[in-house]
């Protein structure tokens, strides 16, 4: 037994220098690699002969860009027992999970089974909307409901599809819960999810929303799914963790996320009946509630409440997908601006800057593509640049996580500049198209 006890501290020893020595290797090529990126960075707008906007529009993605990894170091997730309202003798504040779901099968069953799985000390309840389905979804819902029992589970069926935001609506006025945890019906929790994000509103009576940590549940499908799963890592891991340094999240993902009561219920008929250009938004419903709730409140992401997700796994449903969610960016990025200047100096100075630079990025993708034509210059130069930029982040990524997948953030940045990127002004100009686009 002794010789068995000693083998295995060995073993772990063996594990802690293994790790501590990936957690060196990985640190240093960051830093070799950011040095590097920023001698190359300065080279080109020092040295080149390009256009002042050119050259602004470099300095500003670069301070952007760069000071993620700086500020990523001031993010903290602490867990620890100091809200631990059980050695209190205190009782948790309820939570509602609600759940809107059209044509989703059986999948809806399974993440209101991950929901009430919750390891969480408080009162838990489901509410899902069935948004006028036309298949088997109010049955699952039903059936979820007959296992789990009417008190757990309330099912409100629409006779037409409505929409999201008005089940989503509907679903907060039928709910009780302290804290509405909003879930995708192809969305599914991780048993600790919720106590996590719990206890950033036990920490911080000032925060309204709190972001979810969402990963890709069907990553290893294809070159597609793996490429969005390495977008899904960076995007929260990343960018929602800086933006969650300054209480500043821009938006709480529709997928897992959750909101104070009492930050909701004020605004819900605003939210509820936000019009634009004379016709009522039926799409961006998660960035739009962030946006009414941040006006007068704090918004964090919680990097250890976890949940994965189902995403696209055929291209043309992604690229239907990606003009929908830059549809929201665009009106609802526009909005925030009129508010955001109120807020931390700094985290506003960048949010200004984020709104400015993909609304720009076509215009620069054309230009390096003229250059090439007219002038000779090859756009490689900017390319490897950018590609090598997104593997440095992606490195980060992988720091964090330990996922496999980190390097695909590369040629996902490659199908950005080559595709993605013109989808912009196209979504500018169909900002007044109110369809879904993937259903």
């Amino acid at each position: 037994m002794a010789t068995l006890v000693l083998k295995l501290a060995k073993i772990k020893a063996q594990i802690a220098v293994g790790d501590l020595i990936q957690h060196l290797v990985i640190a240093i090529l960051l830093v070799l690699g950011i040095h590097l990126l920023v001698i190359y960075k300065s080279a080109v707008i020092a040295l080149s002969d390009q256009w002042w906007w050119v050259k602004l529009y470099l300095v500003l993605t670069g301070f952007f860009l760069f000071s993620r990894f700086f500020i990523l170091f001031f993010y903290r997730d602490k867990h620890d027992d100091g809200h631990n309202l059980e050695r209190q003798g205190q009782e948790y504040p309820s939570v509602s999970f609600i759940i809107a779901a059209k044509d989703e099968g059986p999948m809806i069953y399974r993440s209101i089974a991950t929901c009430l799985g919750s390891h969480y000390p408080g009162r838990m309840e489901c509410v899902a909307i069935d948004d006028g389905s036309s298949d088997q979804t109010q049955a699952e819902m039903l059936r979820a409901q007959a296992t789990h029992g009417e008190q757990l589970v309330k099912v409100i069926s629409f006779d037409r599809n409505r929409g999201k935001r008005e089940a989503m609506a509907e679903g907060i006025l039928a709910s009780v819960g302290e804290i509405l945890i909003f879930v995708d019906s192809d969305s599914f929790l991780v048993p600790d999810a919720a106590r996590h994000l719990v206890w950033h509103f036990l920490h911080n009576p000032g925060l309204g929303a709190v972001a979810g940590n969402s990963g890709v549940a069907n990553e290893r499908r294809n070159w597609l799914t793996r490429m969005q799963s390495a977008r899904y890592g960076t995007s929260f891991n990343i960018f929602k963790a800086c933006e969650s340094v300054f209480g500043l999240v821009t938006c709480c993902p529709g997928c897992f996320s959750a909101y104070r009561r009492a930050a909701v219920l004020p605004i819900l008929t605003a939210w509820r009946e936000q019009m634009l250009w004379g016709t009522r938004s039926t799409f961006g419903d998660d960035r739009s509630l962030t946006n009414f709730v941040l006006r007068r409140w704090e918004v964090a992401y919680c990097r250890r409440a976890r949940a994965i997700t189902v995403v696209p796994e055929r291209y043309r449903q992604f690229f239907k997908q990606q003009l929908r969610w830059k549809k929201s960016w665009v009106r609802e990025g526009w909005e925030a601006a009129t508010f955001i200047w109120r807020k931390h100096p700094l985290a506003a100075a960048f949010f200004y800057i984020n709104l400015l630079l993909p609304l720009l990025g076509p215009v620069v993708v054309l230009y390096a593509l003229i250059g090439w034509i007219v002038w000779g210059v090859s756009p490689l130069f900017f390319v490897l640049g950018v590609l090598y930029l997104s593997l440095l982040y992606g490195l980060l990524y992988f720091w964090q996580s330990r996922n496999i997948y980190w390097w695909y953030i590369a040629p996902f940045t490659l199908l950005y500049m080559l595709v993605l990127v013109w989808q912009m002004p196209y979504a500018i100009l169909k900002l007044k198209d109110t369809s879904w686009g993937t259903r």
